[in-house]
């Protein structure tokens, strides 16, 4: 009888398939969020999950970047995760950031996710002294900082 139903429904469909997952480390500008992924997934199948968690829609501004070494590497989008240079302890770190800055962000950052990520990330870069800022427009921006909160 067993036999006559695995003929019947083909014996694949009865295999259950063993899908393997390996585990990452999202780290944005203030959480840090884990995930499983499965092998075979490439890197926008790892992003989509990431901006749908956040419920981030405008997504073109950003990027997953992990570190290789001495040097840093942005996740390709079309690549199999595992087939980059990513590290292969697990978890494996990325961090989301603000890969492209827009022009005028007051215009282009419509979502309050993204400008308040985008913003973040801004902000950390001038407290690091990664982008110059006048010290008139330090204390502007400080004082929205105060105001915001």
């Amino acid at each position: 009888m067993a036999s006559a139903l695995a003929a019947k429904m083909g014996f694949n469909s009865l295999i259950k398939k063993h899908v393997k997952y390996f585990k990452v480390k999202i780290c944005t500008m203030e959480s840090d969020m884990e995930f499983r992924c499965e092998q075979k997934w490439k890197g926008k199948d790892l992003f989509d999950l990431v901006c749908r968690t956040l419920g981030l829609r405008e997504t073109w501004f950003f990027g997953l970047r992990y570190d290789i070494k001495d040097t840093v590497a942005w996740l390709k989008m079309e690549k199999k995760v595992l087939d980059q240079e990513v590290p292969k302890e697990e978890p494996i770190t990325f961090h989301f950031l603000a890969k492209f800055y827009p022009e005028n962000a007051e215009e282009e950052l419509v979502q309050d996710i993204t400008q308040h990520l985008f913003f973040l990330q801004v902000k950390k870069k001038i407290l690091e002294e990664e982008i110059h800022c006048p010290p008139e427009a330090s204390v502007l921006l400080a004082s929205y900082a105060v105001h915001a909160k």
